[in-house]
């Protein structure tokens, strides 16, 4: 499998020549949802306008249904326990509630009795192939809920949604089992695709995602348990499979049940492998925490750490394994963080960990992780920004690829500013000297430094008086040739830029 399979995206582009179109709304003639699941056929699409619905809870019975929610998205909330035992929205027969699409709505309050289960649902879904794109599941018992023992081969993609405070309802209950979870995926998928989400404050020891599926993508996304989260492990591998962790930031807040980040369960799936590439993971609990939770002595066949930081608040007592370290373990490049405060982020305060110039143990310090036994490439295309943006470009800036879930150099835009077009550099490529043209007369400092292609820091130079200068030059003609990086700092805004010395 060199590249994710195309019915992945193929699943956003149903068309069916006969297919209707439905509104449901407030001044529509049909108000909820629940009132068109014996009138909607196979391929139809179903517009909710932008509103809240509240104690509507429907089981779907029909193939290649499509929900798109309009405006600021359809809130379907439920109070108290929902009635079907399951969830807000459920698609429980195989065959005959198939390759679901659902976008821009939000799933709040999912809850079902103690007596059916604990575990009702923002989406249940038990049938084949189900997308879900730009949504957001709180205050549920589970987001999504997946799986049926007679599939083996659903396909389950979640894209740029958001998942809080979802898990048992009592947050801090150290009695409960904590079965419930952000996203819980089953056996029953055959791959499963999550990338560009945006996970936080779980609750009731629920994992932020356990997947027991024979694949799993888990891409660009950002899981912080943020500081009164009480979850379990931020990923659950609870069989095994194919596994690809990549350019994440996961984050384990200082509260949670059982300060433990990731979990390998068992090794009971035909596909062993684990690849956990240039990720940049946290620990904020003080206490005796594990990033690695390994249950299985032996089993698996492929347990590969490339180019990831591990960071931690000073003075934890951090294992990097726990339980077993396995037979197959493969680890390279990558770094060790004791106070990730201090370690070069640009401003953990708010969630920003991409690099700064003072990061050089991660910058260009990376290695080409090769590719997976399938024939998928490790090496990272995307950054995370926010789940509600595209993901950001990588490009691999000075020839090594850096450490962690970003790439020095290439902004994620979290500290982008109009004004900073007001600056340029020329000429580039230049021979002894160039220029900066600072065009405005209002900065109040300016700060400039540049690093070589290896991230060292060749030039720093704060001056105050280049807030009245139109353009400034800067003579470097005693650096070799090559490429250098040029980090400006205006005012708190940064800007970097690749120059070429000739």
């Amino acid at each position: 499998m060199k590249t994710l399979p195309i019915l992945f995206f193929s699943l956003l582009l149903w068309s069916c020549a006969f297919a209707n179109h439905w509104n449901i709304g407030p001044t529509r003639t049909y108000t909820l949802p629940s009132q068109i699941k014996n009138l909607v056929q196979d391929g139809d699409t179903i517009y909710l306008d932008a509103g809240t619905y509240l104690n509507d809870a429907t089981k779907w019975t029909k193939n290649k249904l499509s929900f798109i929610g309009l405006g600021s998205g359809a809130v379907l909330q439920y109070s108290g326990d929902i009635p079907n035992g399951k969830g807000i929205w459920v698609f429980e027969s195989p065959g005959a509630s198939d390759n679901v699409y659902i976008e821009n709505i939000i799933f709040d309050g999912a809850r079902v009795s103690d007596g059916d289960g604990a575990n009702g649902a923002g989406i249940r879904y038990q049938a084949n192939n189900i997308t879900v794109k730009n949504c957001k599941f709180m205050n549920c018992q589970n987001g999504i809920l997946e799986g049926h023992g007679s599939v083996s081969t659903s396909n389950v993609v979640i894209l740029n949604s958001e998942f809080f405070n979802n898990g048992y309802e009592l947050p801090n209950d150290p009695n409960y089992s904590g079965y419930e979870h952000n996203i819980y995926i089953s056996a029953s998928a055959d791959t499963l695709l999550v990338m560009n989400c945006y996970f936080h404050h779980p609750r009731g020891q629920g994992n932020s995602l356990k997947t027991r599926a024979q694949r799993s993508f888990i891409l660009y996304n950002l899981i912080d348990e943020e500081d009164n989260g009480y979850g379990s492990w931020e990923l659950n591998i609870a069989q095994g499979g194919l596994n690809i962790i990549m350019g994440n930031i996961i984050i384990q807040g200082p509260a949670g049940a059982n300060h433990g980040i990731i979990s390998y369960d068992a090794a009971t799936n035909t596909l062993e492998d684990f690849y956990f590439v240039n990720n940049t993971v946290i620990n904020k609990y003080g206490g005796n925490a594990r990033f690695f939770n390994i249950s299985p002595a032996s089993g698996i066949n492929t347990f590969k750490v490339y180019n990831n930081i591990f960071a931690s608040v000073p003075g934890a007592s951090n294992s990097m394994f726990s339980a077993n370290i396995p037979a197959s373990l493969d680890t390279s490049h990558n770094i060790w963080g004791v106070d990730y405060m201090a370690f070069g982020f640009t401003d953990p305060s708010i969630g920003d960990y991409s690099l700064t110039e003072n990061a050089l143990q991660a910058i260009n310090a990376g290695t080409n992780a090769g590719f997976t036994n399938t024939g998928y490439a490790l090496t990272p295309v995307s950054m995370y920004q926010s789940y509600t943006s595209d993901l950001k470009l990588r490009s691999i800036i000075g020839g090594v690829i850096d450490i962690g879930a970003y790439e020095y150099g290439t902004t994620t835009g979290i500290y982008e500013n109009q004004q900073l077009s007001d600056i340029s550099i020329f000429p580039n490529p230049f021979h002894s000297t160039f220029e900066i043209g600072l065009r405005k007369q209002l900065w109040k400092d300016v700060e400039l430094s540049i690093m070589d292609s290896n991230g060292r820091l060749v030039l720093k130079k704060i001056d105050h008086d280049l807030k009245d200068a139109y353009n400034t030059a800067i003579d470097v003609h005693q650096f070799p040739s090559g490429i250098y990086f040029i980090a400006i700092k205006v005012d708190g805004y940064h800007m970097v830029k690749k120059i070429v010395k000739e």
